[in-house]
């Protein structure tokens, strides 16, 4: 085996080799060019390298400041880039719109207790019950559809669910309807209501004016401008603002004996289910209640618009080829998709958006139960904010309805209130709503702006003496090579 040993090139070859490149068409091309761009360039400090300008020292000088200043304006330049980019939006308050162009907001009434014995004993009898099934045993069965709403809810000892569900199905009640029957209403919640000055009836068939029972995360509740089982349904937006103006309601706290435990009012928009981040009012009985109610309207500008939907950090409709997208209504339907793929159904509570999965049974809250934190945790990250939303933030406060026993108002008459009665007034705090618009930091025209001012600032650039590089270093080298491969042949023929 024969081994080869590499030695290195030897002086005379090395020599050979620097010739042979100082005399390569290409190097002399290359020369020719950076000479010929000192001398015709208006690019500042490039004068100083001109062939007979500067020799030596000075020149070696001038070269490293002109290329020191080359790396500040790329740095400079990196750091606008990286601002441009990764900080694209700033949020600046613009001018107050009216009351009129926002939504008067949704007041929901809830009870911390779901279900209500005396209701139960009632609507038990309601039912028809084969002989097989103990009518106690499907009364308690009720008890489980706590598991919906109670965090810290734990299954009872007993198995009464099975009766109760049974009987349910023999009667073609969904959880739903029963967890209606068996739940505080708005018959017990609202007894007259105000509109201003102006009495309405509070259980009437409006399209506005109106109290209806609906859903939320407390389990079934009673609404005033909120109606999720009506696709078409729109909010109405108000005229008028202050205490005297707006939603006053008197109500009772305990109609029956077991209902008595204070009563939970959250204030949210008209258009989005009720969930924990909605801000919460208790009331009790003998107390007036007043809640002052500030709108926000949050906007983009067109250039925002203009941005991809990670980089603005927003959705509009359009985005998602929907009719009125809604964060929460997505967030909601990502819940409800992660619930029903571990438990295969959908609890009665959740406005149903997909036809997918069954409603749950009283079964089921054994799974719903165990996995709540789950549920409530999991991550929608294509869930994104509105571009245009209106949030509310409330103020509120409360007083003692026996200060009121030598009022004028007709409000505080003794015949319309007992030691049960409260009095809750929601109302808009001013007449004008605050603007918060989403504009970006810097357009395209603005960043290219700015990189002039970088350069210029550096280099004395501007925008004809970088098309004027990229002509040396492109069709005035390739002229330059050309000339000298030319002159190689001349030589080597001569």
């Amino acid at each position: 085996m024969v081994n080869i040993v590499k030695h290195p090139p030897s002086r005379s070859a090395r020599h050979r080799l620097l010739q042979c490149w100082k005399s390569h068409p290409l190097k002399l091309a290359i020369a020719n060019t950076f000479w010929e761009y000192t001398e015709r360039t208006k690019v500042s400090g490039m004068w100083l390298l001109r062939r007979n300008r500067t020799h030596g020292l000075s020149r070696l000088i001038w070269a490293s400041v002109l290329v020191q200043l080359l790396g500040l304006s790329i740095y400079l330049t990196l750091l606008l880039w990286l601002k441009f980019y990764s900080y694209p939006i700033l949020n600046t308050i613009s001018k107050e719109v009216s009351i009129t162009d926002v939504a008067f907001p949704g007041v929901t009434i809830c009870s911390p207790k779901t279900v209500n014995t005396e209701r139960v004993q009632r609507y038990v009898r309601t039912l028809q019950i084969p002989a097989e099934y103990d009518v106690a045993e499907v009364a308690a069965g009720f008890e489980f559809l706590n598991a919906f709403t109670d965090q810290s809810f734990v299954p009872p000892t007993h198995d009464s669910y099975k009766a109760t569900d049974a009987v349910l199905r023999l009667n073609n009640v969904s959880i739903w309807e029963a967890a209606m029957a068996v739940s505080p209403g708005c018959a017990d919640f609202v007894k007259r209501c105000f509109w201003g000055v102006g009495e309405f009836p509070c259980n009437q068939s409006h399209e506005y004016l109106s109290f209806i029972p609906t859903t939320a995360f407390l389990g079934p509740c009673c609404s005033f401008n909120y109606n999720p089982r009506n696709s078409s349904f729109l909010p109405f937006s108000a005229n008028i603002f202050g205490m005297d103006g707006g939603l006053t309601f008197i109500g009772a706290e305990g109609s029956e004996r077991n209902l008595n435990t204070g009563l939970i009012v959250l204030v949210h928009h008209p258009m989005d289910y009720v969930t924990e981040k909605a801000a919460s009012v208790t009331i009790t009985a003998r107390s007036e209640s007043f809640v002052e109610v500030s709108p926000t309207v949050q906007t983009s500008s067109t250039e925002v618009l203009e941005l991809s939907e990670r980089k603005r950090d927003c959705l509009t409709s359009d985005d998602v080829q929907l009719r009125n997208y809604r964060q929460a209504a997505c967030l909601l339907a990502c819940q409800t998709e992660a619930i029903g793929k571990r438990c295969g159904c959908h609890p009665y509570l959740l406005p149903t958006v997909s036809k997918k999965f069954k409603e749950c049974s009283l079964n089921d809250t054994f799974c719903y139960a165990y996995n709540y934190d789950n549920f409530k945790s999991v991550r929608c990250d294509q869930c994104l904010p509105n571009c245009y939303d209106v949030t509310y933030s409330t103020l509120s406060y409360k007083t003692d309805l026996n200060l009121h026993s030598f009022s004028v108002s007709g409000f505080y008459k003794q015949e319309t209130l007992n030691n049960d009665s409260f009095m809750l007034r929601v109302y808009l705090a001013k007449q004008v709503v605050p603007v918060i618009r989403k504009v970006t930091v810097m357009s395209w025209v603005g960043l290219l702006s700015d990189l002039g001012g970088i350069f210029n600032l550096c280099l004395g650039l501007s925008m004809i003496s970088i098309v004027e590089f990229f002509y040396y270093c492109t069709y005035r080298l390739y002229v330059h090579y050309q000339q000298q491969k030319q002159l190689l042949v001349k030589h080597v023929w001569n």
